[in-house]
C-alpha cells in the first residue's frame, strides 16, 4: 500500500505537514520520558556517593564517638554499603541505557522537526524536498519516532 505522502496530490504539503507534526508529537513524548530518568539516574548517582563518602569520612574524623552515634561500625558499614551500590548502580544503568544520548537524541530530532515544519509553514521548501528531509528525519532518529 503506498503512503500517502508518495503520490503526488494538491494535498501533499497538508498531508506532510500533519505528518511532520505528528512526529513532533511523538518526538516530544519520546524526550518527555526520557528526560526525567537522565536526571534522576544522575541525582541518584550523586547524592548517594556523596552521601556515603560524607559518612564514612565523618566517623573517621569523629572517631569513637561518631562511629557510637551512628550505632557502630558494623551499621555505618551497612549504610555506606546501600549508599555506594545505589550510586553505582544507578550510573551504570545511567551509561548503560545511553540515557544521556536519548535524551540528545530527542533533542535533535524535535529541532529538526520544528525546523521542517517552520520551512513547510513558510513555503520555504518544496514539497519534494521536504518529504526528503522528513525520510531522512525519520531513518536519523527511528526511536524516537516510534
Amino acid at each position: 500500500m503506498a503512503s500517502p505522502l508518495s503520490a503526488s496530490t494538491s494535498d501533499q504539503p497538508a498531508d506532510l505537514k500533519a505528518v511532520v507534526r505528528d512526529a513532533l508529537r511523538r518526538a516530544e513524548a519520546h524526550h518527555s520520558r526520557c528526560r526525567p530518568w537522565d536526571a534522576r539516574l544522575s541525582i541518584i548517582s550523586i547524592v548517594c556517593g556523596a552521601l556515603a563518602t560524607v559518612l564514612a569520612g565523618g566517623a573517621v574524623a569523629g572517631g569513637k564517638p561518631a562511629l557510637d552515634a551512628l550505632g557502630g561500625w558494623k551499621i555505618l558499614c551497612s549504610i555506606v554499603a546501600v549508599l555506594t551500590a545505589s550510586a553505582t548502580a544507578a550510573s551504570s544503568l545511567h551509561k548503560s541505557m545511553r540515557v544521556s544520548d536519548r535524551v540528545a537524541n530527542a533533542e535533535k530530532c524535535i529541532a529538526r522537526l520544528r525546523a521542517l515544519d517552520a520551512a513547510l509553514v513558510t513555503g520555504g521548501l518544496p514539497p519534494d524536498e521536504a518529504l526528503k528531509l522528513f525520510q531522512r528525519i525519520a531513518e536519523d532518529h527511528a526511536v524516537c519516532l516510534a
